[in-house]
C-alpha cells in the first residue's frame, strides 16, 4: 500500500450523516450526498467526495456510530436544508491509496497505524476520512487521509 504525505488547506464540506452500524448505510449516504451534488452540477471531474467515520466502532456500540459523506464545496456556494456544513481542518496527512472495495478498505484501516508509525509520524486526533475522485475510481482506488501531529 502506497504511503503519500500531503498538506493540505482547510475545505468547507457539505455532508450528509448517517448513524448506525458502518457499512450498508454509509454506502447509502454516499448516493445521497452524490444525488444532492449532482443536482447542481458539482460532481465534475474535479469534484472531491470524502466519507468521514466520527466515531471508533471499537469503542462506540454500532447503533451510535456517525458516518459523514459529503463534498468539498467553494466558500461562497449556498447550501439547502437537505446538507450540513462543515469542514476538514488543514493541516499534514499521510493518505494512502486502497482498493476501493470493503475488503481493500478492511484490510487498509488494519494497517496504516503501523506504517505511520513504522516512518516516526504521530496520527492527529482529528477525523481520518476517505477521499473519493473521478480519477481514483476510474482506477479502482480511493484513499484513506490520515492527520499527523506536527
Amino acid at each position: 500500500m502506497r504511503m503519500t504525505l500531503h498538506h493540505i488547506p482547510t475545505r468547507r464540506l457539505a455532508f450528509v450523516r448517517v448513524t448506525g452500524p458502518f457499512g450498508q448505510g454509509n454506502a447509502q449516504a454516499i448516493a445521497d450526498i452524490r444525488q444532492w451534488a449532482s443536482r447542481r452540477g458539482l460532481l465534475d471531474d474535479d469534484a472531491i467526495l470524502c466519507g468521514i467515520p466520527r466515531d471508533d466502532p471499537s469503542v462506540t456500540p454500532p447503533d451510535r456510530c456517525r458516518y459523514d459523506a459529503a463534498i468539498v464545496v467553494s466558500d461562497d456556494l449556498e447550501l439547502d436544508d437537505a446538507v450540513s456544513v462543515g469542514g476538514l481542518r488543514g493541516g499534514h496527512y499521510a493518505a494512502f491509496d486502497v482498493p476501493h472495495t470493503a475488503e481493500g478498505v478492511g484490510a487498509a484501516w488494519s494497517s496504516i497505524f503501523e506504517e505511520i508509525e513504522t516512518r516516526g509520524l504521530a496520527v492527529d486526533d482529528e477525523p481520518i476520512f476517505e477521499m473519493y475522485t473521478s480519477e481514483l475510481l476510474a482506477r479502482h482506488l480511493c484513499q484513506l487521509w490520515v492527520p499527523l501531529r506536527r
